[in-house]
């Protein structure tokens, strides 16, 4: 099959396409003129402190600066859309045919649709995220709920042992109590007993000292009774 001839339009713009890159070769190469280079010694130079930070690089974030945006956009040349006079457009201005505009259509419209759907995809995986960041909140909000139930049981139980020792303290003091109240009886009696004692020891006392008077009288009288017969 025959490949279609350019029109005349075609042909121009090609050819002004051409011409373009052509003066931007040129004038690039008239920038790399090479300058001669002097060294300096190297206890001249001045010492260079690196003012530039180590690369962050994140898994799963691309990495994107300013400087890329230009070549990730369509390249369009405005310059080529000049017109004139309305009235006598230019035929150098770029043209498609309907059935190339309809098929370019219908891929920027496909396109747009898959990109589309990949951005609501984006979106749920976000939703994703932020789900998982409030359930993450949820089971730290539980976590911290079920320390702080247990932290009142263990205050539940440090009160009922206390109560527990307070009764211990208290059955103690019962008998402390009662202990005095009883010592406190007892020593009356123990001081009735003691003075009975003491008045038993009196008696007893008497009754040895009247027996020995006895007994000291009975031998005066011995000796008297000695002392006449002889």
């Amino acid at each position: 099959m025959a490949r279609p001839r350019l029109s005349s339009n075609r042909r121009n713009a090609a050819k002004a396409v051409a011409d373009k890159i052509a003066g931007k070769a040129s004038s690039a190469t008239a920038k790399t003129t090479v300058k001669p280079t002097v060294s300096v010694p190297a206890s001249s130079k001045p010492t260079a402190i690196s003012t530039t930070q180590g690369a962050i690089s994140v898994p799963g974030l691309m990495d994107f600066t300013p400087d890329k945006i230009e070549g990730m956009l369509p390249q369009f040349d405005d310059s080529k859309y000049q017109v004139v006079d309305p009235l006598n457009p230019s035929e150098s201005i770029p043209q498609v045919s309907q059935q190339h505009y309809d098929k370019s259509e219908a891929i920027f419209q496909g396109g747009t649709r898959a990109l589309k759907l990949h951005g609501l995809a984006f979106d749920m995986g976000r939703e994703r995220f932020t789900t998982l960041g409030k359930k993450v909140k949820a089971v730290g909000a539980g976590v911290k709920l079920a320390t702080e139930i247990e932290r009142v049981k263990g205050d539940f139980l440090d009160y009922l042992n206390q109560g527990e020792s307070n009764k211990q303290k208290n059955i103690a003091l019962n008998v402390a109590t009662h202990k005095t109240v009883t010592d406190t009886q007892k020593a009356v009696y123990d001081v009735q007993t003691l003075d009975e004692k003491l008045e038993q020891a009196r008696i007893a006392a008497d009754m040895a000292t009247a027996q020995t008077q006895e007994k000291l009288s009975g031998l005066t009288e011995f000796q008297k009774q000695l002392s006449g017969q002889k």
